[in-house]
């Protein structure tokens, strides 16, 4: 799923397959993982708030932003990305069924689908565990959070009213009820 820990993943499991330590064979990273990948399945989940804002800045930078402020872009966004991302790009579903009954598939899948659901915000505890699961180092850590380097922050939570966050709550409320049942 977009903006929630792919590129670190993908650059730590690269560099433990350049070690000889796994095979870039077992296993796949990103945005096209799908149900039908085979295999055992992990997934991070972000605060919805935090990934809009991530996606927000990554989209500006690149000059490709859904709007010239983070408020009209949320507006112009579905809401729920991260259900909605998960029920088309990763389900496979492509449905016109309600969005009530998607964030109950979405749910079901990231009980039944995936061998754990993690948090952003405990990203280095997770890597912990997928190194154990692999058996491949946990060290180097490898920061390629790009978030401060690549893209400049053209907003964050700071700058946004209470209005604004309780709107978004609001807008986005299967995606925080997913991030508070599998994250909190």
């Amino acid at each position: 799923m977009p903006k929630t820990g792919g590129s670190t993943l993908r650059v730590r499991l690269e560099d433990r397959s350049n070690k000889g330590q796994i095979s870039k064979l077992d296993y796949a990273v990103g945005h096209n993982t799908t149900v039908r990948t085979p295999g055992t399945h992990f997934v991070w989940l972000r605060d919805p708030l935090d990934r809009d804002i991530s996606h927000f800045n990554y989209d500006t930078d690149k000059g490709e932003a859904l709007a010239e402020t983070f408020q009209e872009s949320c507006e112009k966004m579905a809401g729920n990305f991260m259900t909605l991302w998960l029920y088309k790009n990763y389900l496979l579903l492509d449905s016109a069924v309600a969005i009530e009954k998607k964030y109950s598939i979405v749910k079901d899948s990231l009980t039944n689908n995936f061998r754990k659901v993690f948090s952003t915000r405990n990203f280095e505890t997770s890597w912990n565990e997928i190194a154990e699961i692999l058996n491949i180092d946990k060290e180097p850590r490898m920061n390629t959070n790009r978030s401060n380097q690549d893209y400049k922050k053209y907003v964050s939570k700071k700058d946004l009213t209470e209005e604004f966050i309780s709107w978004h709550k609001s807008y986005n409320h299967y995606d925080y009820k997913l991030y508070q049942e599998f994250c909190a």
